[in-house]
């Protein structure tokens, strides 16, 4: 008898020998799942005091240069257990697969209504965590207000802060923004700052500071048809 899912295996199977980078096996990530909830059981007692003292434990560690990699299990729990706190939320398995898997620099394809916003925030959390700061690339401005505004007082609950960049800020404005921890924006936006960061005369003008770590919504429309888009900054001369 075949298997119902036979075709799809063989074309799996194929990818693989051609070799295809995409993961269909995610037991791979079983093991990290299983400590982010064993760490979240034990957080359940603690008082928000206690989890911005762990958060500022990590922070320190990740400041001395300790493995991101290896601090992910207790940063993702903090959040989870932040996220159920303030937002009275979830993290559903689905979620810290994509999570981790963003974090390792992958793409991760989740369907509409998966929680994409969701998911990113871990990432984002264990990132912003050095202090060099993170971008997170939206679609347009409307979700960059939103996210930064919906998330932000999950950063806030572990000791860290969400900005947002929109068109028509001030200089300075924008300054706040890209020095948050995290901060949310369009590629266009940020494209844009760092042409005109290029061209200022007064290092007081400059709004962004060095970049570090990016994650980036809507992967596909952002890095293929908007990339088609030249950013252009033009204007007279005397």
């Amino acid at each position: 008898m075949k298997p119902k899912n036979a075709p799809g295996l063989i074309k799996r199977t194929y990818q693989k020998w051609t070799g295809s980078n995409i993961d269909y096996d995610l037991a791979i990530y079983s093991n990290v799942i299983t400590e982010v909830q064993k760490y979240q059981l034990e957080l359940e007692a603690c008082d928000e005091g206690e989890l911005k003292r762990l958060s500022g434990q990590l922070q320190q560690k990740a400041r001395l240069a300790h493995s991101l990699d290896n601090l992910l299990p207790e940063a993702y729990a903090l959040v989870k257990e932040a996220v159920h706190r303030v937002l009275a939320l979830q993290a559903f398995d689905e979620q810290l697969l994509a999570a981790v898997a963003i974090h390792q620099g992958k793409l991760a394809e989740m369907q509409t209504g998966e929680g994409k916003t969701l998911a990113a925030v871990f990432p984002a959390y264990l990132n912003a965590l050095s202090g060099l700061g993170v971008h997170v690339l939206t679609f347009n401005d409307y979700l960059a207000r939103r996210d930064a505004q919906w998330m932000g007082p999950v950063y806030e609950y572990l000791g860290l802060q969400a900005g947002f960049v929109q068109e028509g800020m001030t200089v300075l404005e924008r300054q706040r923004a890209y020095h948050a921890d995290i901060t949310y924006l369009t590629a266009k936006e940020a494209g844009f700052d760092f042409l005109r960061d290029c061209l200022c005369y007064r290092k007081e003008d400059i709004v962004q500071r060095e970049f570090h770590y990016v994650i980036v919504d809507e992967a596909d429309s952002i890095l293929i048809d908007e990339a088609r888009v030249p950013l252009v900054i033009a204007g007279n001369l005397e």
